[in-house]
C-alpha cells in the first residue's frame, strides 16, 4: 500500500516518508502483539505487552489506511483496486490456512470465506472501509455520523465476524477521520513540545498499562464484540465503546507524532524503513503463516516465560526484517500480490 504527498498543512511537492515509515513501526508491533499474544497465559511480560500495543497499533493503521484512501471514488477503478489488492490476497491466504490446518493438524477445510482464519480479518475490514469511504466523503458531519454508527453497532449482539462487520463498524470513525488526523499530525510534528507531550502520554500509558496488568480490559479494543458479549448494559457499552475510540485515537495520534523521521528520509536506515513501509503486506501476511508453525511446537513452554516472551519479540522483529528482503518478497509476490502476474491491472 503506497502513500503519497499529503495536502492541506503539510509539506507540498515533498514524500512524507515519515507516514510509510509509520505504517512499518505499526506492522512490527501488529507482529510482535500477536507473537506474545502467544504466551499471554504463561508470562505477565507477554500481557503487558500485548495490551499496551492493542490501545492504538490498529487504530494507526486505520488512520492511514483512511488518509491513502482520501481520494479513492466510489467507481469501477476502485472495485478492481479492492479485488487485486485485497479481496484476492484473502482468499488466496484463507485457503493456504485451510492447506495448512488440514497437512499439520487434520483439520477439515471449513471452506467458510465469510469468517476469516486468524489475522486475516483487516484484509476484509479493509476492502469494506474503502468501499463505504468514499460516500461519507463531502458530508458535513462525516465524523460524527460514524461515530454514531460505530456505538449503534455495538447493540446487536449478531453483528461479529461475519465479514469483519463488527470492526468494519467500529473502527469506521478512525477511517473516515484519517485524512484530518494525518494531515494534523503532519504539522504538529514541526512543534517540539507536542512531540515531547505525545512521549510522555505514551509512558503514561504504558506505565497504567503494566500496573493494572491482568486487570486491564483488552476486548473493548478489540472492536468486536457486542455489549451484551462484554457484559454490559446498553447505555453503559456505549459509553465505553466512545471512551475506548477516544483512547485509542488519542494513542495513535501521540504514537505518530513520537516517530522519529523527515521528509525525504535522508538517513540510510530512514530509507529501509520507508521503502519497507510501502510493502507491509509482506510482514502483514507471512507471519500469520510463521506464528501458525510456531504454534504447533513447544517453544512457549521452554525456559523461563519472560525470556520466551523476550525472544518472540526479537523473532517478531526478525521476520518483519526478512520479509521485506528482495530474495522473499520475489518468491511471495505472486501470493501477496497478484496482480503482479496481470501488469495490465496494476
Amino acid at each position: 500500500m503506497s502513500s503519497a504527498t499529503t495536502s492541506g498543512p503539510t509539506t507540498v511537492g515533498v514524500r512524507q516518508t515519515w507516514i510509510d515509515q509509520a505504517r512499518w513501526i505499526a506492522i512490527v508491533l501488529v507482529v510482535m502483539g500477536h507473537a506474545v499474544g502467544q504466551m499471554r497465559s504463561e508470562s505477565g511480560l507477554a500481557i503487558v505487552v500485548s495490551n499496551f500495543v492493542y490501545v492504538f497499533h490498529i487504530p494507526v493503521f486505520v488512520i492511514l489506511a483512511g488518509w491513502g484512501a482520501r481520494r479513492a471514488e466510489a467507481g469501477g477503478k476502485t472495485l478492481a483496486k479492492i479485488w487485486w489488492q485485497l479481496l484476492l490476497p484473502y482468499l488466496i491466504f484463507q485457503v493456504v490456512a485451510f492447506a495448512l490446518g488440514w497437512f499439520l493438524e487434520g483439520d477439515d477445510p471449513s471452506w467458510s470465506f465469510t469468517n476469516q482464519t486468524f489475522g486475516l480479518w483487516f484484509l476484509v475490514a479493509l476492502a469494506g472501509w474503502r468501499l463505504i469511504g468514499p460516500w461519507f466523503r463531502g458530508i458535513r458531519w462525516a465524523v460524527p455520523l460514524t461515530l454514531l454508527i460505530a456505538l449503534l453497532a455495538g447493540l446487536s449482539p449478531h453483528i461479529g465476524s461475519w465479514l469483519s462487520l463488527s470492526r468494519v463498524l467500529f473502527f469506521l470513525p478512525l477511517f473516515v477521520a484519517g485524512p484530518y488526523l494525518v494531515d494534523l499530525v503532519a504539522a504538529w510534528r514541526r512543534r517540539v513540545m507536542l512531540r515531547v507531550g505525545a512521549g510522555i502520554y505514551l509512558f503514561a500509558l504504558a506505565v497504567v498499562v503494566f500496573v493494572l496488568g491482568k486487570d486491564f480490559w483488552r476486548s473493548p479494543f478489540l472492536g468486536k464484540s457486542s455489549y451484551e458479549d462484554l457484559g454490559q448494559g446498553n447505555l453503559a457499552g456505549m459509553a465505553v465503546r466512545l471512551g475506548v475510540l477516544v483512547l485509542a485515537t488519542v494513542s495513535a495520534t501521540a504514537f505518530l507524532l513520537v516517530l522519529p523521521g523527515t521528509p525525504g528520509a535522508p538517513t540510510r536506515a530512514g530509507q529501509w524503513i520507508a521503502e519497507a513501509g510501502r510493502h507491509t503486506m509482506y510482514p502483514y501476511l507471512l507471519h500469520l503463516q510463521v506464528l501458525t508453525l510456531v504454534g504447533l511446537t513447544e517453544w512457549k513452554t521452554w525456559g523461563q516465560p519472560s525470556v520466551t516472551t523476550g525472544l518472540f519479540i526479537l523473532g517478531a522483529l526478525a521476520v518483519c526484517v526478512l520479509s521485506e528482503t528482495r530474495l522473499v518478497r520475489t518468491v511471495f509476490k505472486p501470493l501477496v500480490e497478484p496482480s503482479a502476474l496481470l501488469p495490465h491491472r496494476r
